[in-house]
């Protein structure tokens, strides 16, 4: 995917964006398009996780999917209406594995531009966590049974949208889907050691460490040198509110 000019938003913004003419995909393929279809499709295709949920590092697997440059980065961080629709891919994701977002009785938050209160499934703005949790959803039982294994390859893409939501600026949603994913690996339906361990990895590390890399290896790719410098920021921002998955730390994390 070629680099946006340095007057134009980046593409992934474009793509993203709610208010211009939607980019699309090299397939012809929009968000809005996506976000429709029918989890069957979801399920089916390969190539459109990649541009739902981008990441700083490169995809084997569709090697012409854009990738996060700090351009982007600090597009989405900046703009609110960028991560809003950020989190609809990621509650129609929620909705393919069973799940949803709810927030908690009690739980304020804002959201978008009418300062109504948050309510089950809303989208919530604001980087840190606001009490919302991800817990089963109505189609549960059904929708599990496509993910809930070892070995499957939703696992591959839950590590991706864990550290893309991170990296994006919506970290709160990114801590609510790993601590929901952690209860669901309690209850010992056959998840693997090793996702979970990916997952951790994904929802605790620096963001500059991806979590395929292992501990020993700390070389920073090349042009990446800008994830250091986010995670400075983000550390000393964070607050009491990055340390929600602290606990999930240690013995969960295989790295």
């Amino acid at each position: 995917m070629p680099s946006a000019h340095p007057n134009h938003p980046p593409f992934l913004a474009n793509f993203y964006s709610p208010t211009s003419t939607p980019a699309p995909d090299p397939s012809g393929r929009t968000l809005s398009s996506i976000l429709a279809w029918p989890d069957s499709a979801l399920e089916y295709h390969h190539d459109y996780i990649q541009y739902l949920f981008p990441l700083p590092e490169g995809s084997p697997f569709n090697p012409s999917a854009p990738v996060v440059d700090h351009a982007t980065c600090v597009a989405f961080r900046a703009q609110s209406e960028l991560r809003a629709q950020l989190r609809k891919s990621w509650l129609r994701m929620l909705r393919f594995y069973g799940l949803k977002y709810v927030v908690s009785d009690g739980a304020s938050a804002s959201s978008s531009s009418s300062g109504s209160s948050a309510k089950e499934g809303s989208v919530v703005e604001g980087t840190q966590p606001c009490g919302g949790r991800v817990v089963k959803g109505s189609n549960w039982t059904t929708a599990s049974r496509n993910w809930v294994m070892r070995f499957n390859h939703n696992h591959l893409r839950i590590t991706r949208i864990i550290r893309s939501l991170r990296v994006l600026g919506c970290e709160g949603d990114a801590e609510a889907f790993f601590e929901g994913l952690c209860r669901i690996y309690d209850e010992g339906r056959g998840i693997g050691e090793r996702s979970l361990m990916f997952w951790t990895r994904a929802a605790t590390r620096p963001l500059w460490l991806a979590p395929e890399v292992e501990e020993k290896d700390t070389r920073l790719e090349r042009g990446l040198e800008w994830l250091v410098e986010l995670e400075k920021g983000r550390e000393e921002g964070c607050g009491e509110n990055g340390k929600r998955v602290e606990k999930w730390r240690g013995s969960k994390d295989g790295g």
